[in-house]
């Protein structure tokens, strides 16, 4: 039988203990908090820089890496738009030339698995809601267990669907999408960091500020920013100063995504090519493609 999980406060971090009451049954358990998550901002109308900020280095501050990410997108519902090209696309770029430029911050190939087609409603969302949902997945044995760190769970919604972020900014308002960390403890007291992403639809109000070019390439290219940060530096979400838990990080200009915000370029997996963003390079000292 599946080990349930229960839903931390952040409160607990990856250096301190961690204390829950299961409570009567074996469900679970939502301890509300305030989770921290990392966004990609709608963008400023007007020219997108060509290149990466002046001084742009990333550090390492000792936090964990996805060493080989193994990504298990949720669907939120059967509305989602290129489901079966997104079950490529994470298997696909996980594998490409994108990612053996990462080697440099020890990130090796992965692979894309287990999709699944989750909760059925289509109002408006909140955080809490997202996380939730991945952790019945989860539970239900439809995706890996978090015991693995090396998994990330993006979460897709539907067309018309409004995500609430933890701060109370609202998705294609203020982000495109994002990624955060929380954490989920087992039945045994051992405790897990669920490494997930939120991704919006990008239709509708989200055209405009989150890419350019077609729905699809948007989605892509978005998608791969959330991954790329989130294989790099997936404790954000539990760091509270600039320093551990992060993982590959820029003070001066964000993540490794955040560097080149808005750039596009093209990469290549299992013979096939999507619409990535550029990420930035500490070797060529620039935004690349590979």
């Amino acid at each position: 039988m599946t080990a349930r999980l229960l839903l931390l406060s952040l409160s607990c971090t990856l250096v301190t203990a961690c204390v829950a009451d299961p409570g009567p049954s074996a469900d679970l358990m939502l301890v509300d908090g305030s989770p921290a998550v990392h966004m990609q901002p709608v963008g400023i109308s007007g020219k997108v820089a060509d290149s990466a900020p002046p001084n742009s280095h990333l550090t390492y501050f000792g936090g964990p890496i996805l060493s080989n990410v193994h990504v298990s997108p949720i669907y939120w519902n059967s509305g989602v738009q290129f489901a079966p090209t997104l079950d490529e696309f994470y298997d696909d770029v996980v594998n490409s030339p994108l990612y053996t430029m990462l080697e440099q911050y020890g990130v090796g190939h992965g692979s894309g698995r287990f999709p699944v087609r989750g909760n059925q409603s289509t109002r408006n969302v909140l955080d809490s809601e997202i996380r939730t949902e991945v952790l019945i997945e989860v539970n239900l044995g439809r995706v890996p267990m978090p015991t693995d760190p090396n998994n990330y769970y993006p979460v897709h919604l539907a067309p018309n669907m409004q995500v609430t972020a933890p701060d109370g900014t609202h998705s294609c308002v203020f982000f495109c999408a994002y990624h955060g960390t929380f954490q989920a403890m087992d039945v045994n007291g051992s405790v897990f960091n669920v490494n997930y992403g939120v991704l919006p639809d990008l239709g509708g109000a989200c055209a405009g500020g989150c890419g350019g070019d077609t729905i699809l390439n948007n989605t892509t290219s978005v998608a791969s920013h959330e991954l790329i940060e989130a294989t790099t530096d997936p404790a954000v979400g539990l760091a509270t100063t600039i320093g551990f838990p992060l993982a590959w990080y820029d003070p001066g200009h964000g993540e490794i995504a955040d560097i080149c915000g808005h750039q596009h370029g093209t990469t290549t997996g299992n013979g096939r090519s999507y619409v990535i963003q550029l990420e930035f390079s500490n070797e060529a000292n620039d935004c690349v493609q590979e």
